[in-house]
């Protein structure tokens, strides 16, 4: 539509910047050009798709074995030749076991040394606990040693308070008399 043709002009028109931080732009870029606004790609997205997530994940982690295909045609190899070929896929077979025997065995070195610091843990534990009880008992008998003094002071003021007034009744008498 011609009618709209000024408005698609001036939307591929790229905007001047004229913003207080197009000074800190530039001091940042350490140009003194004028900023540009060039277009950026994004590589990601909110909600990728199933297929865009199958394609990252089979370029990450492909798929070596495909149970669906036949083995390979030998039927032009001699002897000889089926049998090296057979011996590569065997000798490639040790080396996998080879590497997956040695990563059980890290495993089990890791399990093992797990194990142990877990043995060191509850120690350390049975330990603490038997801190815990000594010194709960210790608090248990301090607590009730001062529940003694408590009482004993109580008791205390109360006879003091009776001599303090017996010695007041004793002077009234004494300075009435």
């Amino acid at each position: 539509d011609p009618s709209l043709s000024k408005d698609f002009a001036r939307a591929s028109e790229r905007p001047r910047v004229t913003s207080s931080s197009s000074f800190l732009k530039k001091s940042l870029r350490g140009t003194s050009s004028p900023a540009t606004n060039s277009p950026k790609s994004v590589r990601f997205s909110d909600a990728p798709s199933v297929q865009d997530e199958d394609e990252a994940r089979n370029a990450l982690f492909p798929y070596r074995d495909d149970p669906t295909s036949a083995p390979p045609d030998q039927s032009h190899l001699d002897n000889q030749q089926i049998h090296a070929y057979h011996s590569q896929v065997l000798a490639d077979q040790d080396e996998a076991l080879d590497r997956l025997g040695e990563s059980i065995g890290r495993q089990r070195e890791l399990s093992i040394q797990i194990g142990d610091e877990l043995d060191e843990h509850v120690q350390m534990l049975d330990e603490v606990d038997g801190h815990v009880d000594r010194h709960a008992s210790t608090l248990n008998k301090a607590r009730k040693n001062l529940g003694t003094v408590a009482r004993k002071a109580k008791d205390n003021m109360q006879l003091t308070i009776i001599l303090i007034l017996i010695i007041i009744l004793v002077l009234l008498i004494i300075i009435l008399k």
